[in-house]
């Protein structure tokens, strides 16, 4: 073979390898971008309003039960929102509570819009704009959380809480430290002595007797047994009662209290009579009230029937002498 010949071969087979290379590199450029080439499949144009999109763009996957369904067409901005108008195989099924997000793809960066079925009756995605969700921004969040943390170390009250902080836990060692020593109530209760242990063990079961004589006592009662038990049970007693209010009542309304009015008025009229006569001094009661002769007279009989007692009282040995003295003669 000449070497003209070979010159055109090689250059035949580069240009061949070129054209190859050339293919494969626009084939995988449209299959990266999301261009449809096949246009057999049936597709539907369906938008969703956001309050903003996390960094969505066009050719962005749409996926649906796990898997890509479509892609994000164009993203017009409006002066309240932004509307993402996405190209979706037309078998996807939406119904009224259906859920629009756009979520990420990895750490790294990239987004899809992310369609959720949902539930109740199924709509006609392509005639109605679906409410889209904000979604979260986790670069944002972490800032704001780096903001917030500079605030707080910032805080002129960081040095206090920290101080007060290391006093709090030098409080809870010293705690420790006499729980540990077997101190207190809870350092006795936890220590090796069980004193403590026992008693607080008797007096529970002391309150769980009480428990159950208190609940054995409420079945008696419950059951009629007893002098209590029987008041309760026993409607006798009710109907006693019962009775003697009756009869209260009964002997109330049999009470005449014009005739007991003019009983009490005759009395105080009767009193009053005997008030006026002693008042006047008649009667004896009446004389020794008014005449003071009377009172003295009766004062000097009992000075004389004191001095009769008191001479007798005098005379009293000198007979027993004289009854004695004659007795022996």
């Amino acid at each position: 073979m000449s070497a003209k010949k070979k010159d055109l071969f090689s250059e035949a087979v580069v240009g061949l390898f070129m054209i190859v290379v050339l293919a494969l590199l626009a084939y995988f450029t449209i299959v990266i971008s999301g261009v449809d080439l096949f246009s057999g499949r049936g597709r539907v144009s369906v938008t969703v309003a956001f309050d903003q999109v996390g960094g969505l763009k066009a050719h962005d996957n749409v996926m649906y039960r796990g898997t890509k369904v479509g892609t994000v067409d164009r993203i017009t901005v409006t002066p309240s929102n932004l509307i993402v108008t996405a190209e979706i195989d037309a078998g996807v099924v939406l119904r009224e509570n259906c859920r629009a997000s756009v979520c990420n793809l990895s750490l790294l960066g990239g987004n899809y819009l992310l369609l959720e079925e949902g539930d109740g009756r199924v709509i006609d995605a392509g005639a109605v704009t679906l409410a889209g969700e904000t979604p979260s921004d986790w670069m944002r969040d972490v800032s704001r959380i780096a903001k917030n943390l500079d605030a707080l170390v910032s805080m002129p009250q960081l040095p206090s809480m920290v101080t007060n902080l290391e006093a709090m836990s030098v409080s809870a060692k010293n705690v420790a430290a006499r729980i540990d020593r077997g101190e207190g109530v809870v350092g006795k209760l936890l220590g090796p002595d069980e004193t403590l242990y026992h008693e607080v063990h008797t007096v529970v079961t002391n309150a769980n007797r009480l428990l159950v004589n208190l609940d054995a006592s409420a079945v008696r009662l419950r059951d009629g047994e007893g002098t209590v038990g029987r008041l309760l049970a026993d409607d006798k007693l009710y109907r006693d009662l019962e009775e003697s209010v009756a009869s209260f009542k009964t002997t109330c309304e049999s009470f005449n209290g014009k005739k007991v009015m003019e009983s009490a008025d005759r009395l105080l009229g009767n009193l009053n009579i005997v008030a006026e006569r002693l008042r006047n001094g008649e009667g004896t009661i009446g004389k020794l009230i008014k005449d003071e002769s009377m009172y003295r007279e009766v004062e000097g009989l009992i000075k004389d029937v004191r001095q009769v007692i008191d001479n007798y009282r005098d005379t009293t040995p000198i007979s027993t002498f004289t009854s004695l003295a004659t007795g022996a003669l």
